[in-house]
């Protein structure tokens, strides 16, 4: 090949690898940005309430009451402080102040994907044998799991009265994860605190969250509350690895 045919050659091998180059890029961009899209059996989303107003108004469905019936009583009294949601039932011990989505259908993971459950949550001047604030996620397979709070301990009502302790007086943050709705890891501030599985249940398909144990009565603050169905962390992070490997080697080339 002559001299010219050469640099045409490089010229054009050049431009093929700085074309990589580009998709690797953008690759890596949309893998940091949670938008890169991976094969999955199911529809991914995210559901949120982020406590800049009350949950009706976010999306979610509420259900009150009290001894008297269905929408009776008032409720919890609810306030909205710097993106926290105060709810107080300290005036009832026997009303219930309950917030849901129901995704009929549309709750489980599919391959690849993973069920993620989050929560902040600070539980104040509980009274009550339980606790009072709780919260719950029932499955396509009528599976469920649950959870209510004191100000010191968790009690996982589903599984032989497990309790969980936890610092009183501060918020926390909770995760919860499954990737087969059948198992599932629940996390306190980062730190794996519980390995644990579905009950058999009755409801399907959704979260709910609020004060529903009776009677008890609680001061409780929640700052988020958010819910979905996203890839599971070894899935993005075999693309990652694959998206090295060509970057690696096209710098080599």
């Amino acid at each position: 090949m002559n001299g010219s045919g050469r640099e045409f050659g490089n010229k054009r091998n050049m431009k093929g690898v700085h074309g990589m180059k580009r998709v690797i890029l953008l690759l890596f961009t949309a893998a940091a940005l949670g938008t890169l899209v991976v094969p999955a059996g199911a529809e991914q989303y995210w559901l949120t309430y982020e406590g800049n107003d009350l949950p009706e108004n976010e999306g979610w469905t509420r259900y009150w009451g009290n001894n008297d019936g269905e929408y009776q009583g008032g409720g919890a009294v609810r306030t909205i402080e710097d993106g926290v949601l105060a709810m107080d039932s300290r005036h009832d011990p026997w009303l219930w102040d309950f917030n849901f989505i129901e995704r009929p259908d549309q709750m489980d993971p599919g391959s690849g994907e993973t069920f993620v459950m989050e929560w902040r949550l600070k539980a104040e001047e509980v009274v009550g044998d339980r606790g009072d604030p709780l919260i719950n996620v029932a499955s396509d397979e009528y599976r469920t799991v649950g959870y209510v709070f004191r100000e010191d301990q968790i009690w996982c009502y589903f599984e032989d009265d497990l309790t969980i302790p936890i610092t009183p007086g501060v918020y926390h943050d909770y995760r919860f994860v499954s990737s087969d709705m059948l198992t599932y890891d629940l996390y306190i501030d980062g730190e794996l605190v519980h390995e644990g599985t579905w009950w058999q249940g009755v409801r399907d398909s959704r979260v709910g969250w609020g004060t529903n144990v009776r009677p008890a009565t609680s001061l409780a603050h929640w700052d988020y509350v958010r819910f979905g169905v996203i890839p599971e962390p070894k899935t993005v992070f075999l693309i990652l690895v694959a998206m090295a490997f060509c970057h690696r080697r096209l710098t080599e080339n």
